[in-house]
């Protein structure tokens, strides 16, 4: 049977990384919001271009592995910020940092980035500019999947289930470190709609009555190939705008870095509940 091309190039950089003696995480840390100070706070840690890497995919060649020990919990962390794709690249290579911490051991994600509220006019306190939304599910309304292309993987199933991934327990933990933060969140559905152009009002008004009640460019890919690599994730939303406000890249970003601190906190927060969210699937699958 022919080898699927992502388990020939995940197989390479992970060859790559044992040279290095790269410890093995329990969590992949991916935000798109930017890693921030987060890296500052990793004990035992250090960091390593993906450039140096045989086998990685060119888009993420400009990134930067951290690692190191977050909070008790080991990590890796990676800015889910990729160069654009060029055409004819394969689907795969844009959420390539998934599967490759999950084939070096971790199980569980931590994904964020920036979304604009779908709610009516009036929205609920939970969902205002500046607060969070912890994905309880998604739509893909992007057209696209990473698993195009891939064929027989030992990564994954072929038609993941998509009904887990959204990890309730981790969910639970956020809101309630959200609490003891004094930082406003809720749970929402997410459109995964795509880019780069940005969302226009009918579209809005459209992904509401499919269902989702926040939208965010650019996230099926880490989501799917989440599914399909079998982790747990917490999935943050970063709330930028509402439904009827006037959006441009400079407000997104400007935003973002207004809550990155909150962001920051939070993530430092959930190690714990992570990890054991972790040793009890370990126990489970040991019972």
């Amino acid at each position: 049977m022919a080898t699927s091309p992502l388990d020939t190039a995940v197989d390479s950089v992970r060859a790559a990384l044992g040279t290095r003696n790269v410890p093995a995480p329990e969590a992949l840390v991916f935000p798109a919001t930017g890693l921030g100070i987060l890296p500052g706070r990793l004990a035992r840690g250090g960091k390593l271009p993906l450039a140096r890497l045989d086998g990685v995919p060119r888009m993420w060649r400009s990134s930067v592995l951290s690692f190191g020990d977050f909070h008790g919990l080991a990590v890796w962390m990676i800015d889910d910020a990729p160069l654009e794709a060029e055409d004819g690249e394969p689907a795969w290579h844009r959420a390539f940092p998934v599967w490759l911490a999950a084939a070096s051991g971790a199980t569980a994600m931590l994904h964020a980035s920036a979304g604009v509220a779908l709610e009516p006019p009036a929205p609920t306190p939970s969902l205002r500019v500046g607060s969070l939304a912890f994905w309880s599910d998604h739509l893909n309304l992007s057209g696209g999947s990473p698993l195009v292309g891939i064929g027989e993987s030992q990564l994954g199933p072929m038609f993941p289930d998509q009904t887990r991934l959204h990890d309730l327990h981790l969910r639970r933990a956020a809101l309630d470190a959200a609490a003891r933060l004094g930082v406003a969140a809720g749970e929402a559905v997410v459109a995964c709609t795509s880019g780069p152009t940005l969302d226009t009002p009918a579209e809005r008004r459209f992904f509401a009555r499919a269902g989702a009640t926040v939208a965010v460019q650019d996230l099926a890919g880490p989501l799917i190939a989440a599914a399909h690599a079998g982790l747990g994730t917490l999935g943050v939303g970063v709330i930028v705008a509402q439904a009827q406000d006037e959006v441009d890249v400079a407000r997104i970003a400007s935003l973002s870095q207004a809550v990155a601190p909150a962001l920051d906190d939070l993530f430092w927060q959930l190690a714990a509940d992570v990890q054991k969210e972790i040793r009890k699937r370990l126990d489970e699958d040991l019972a």
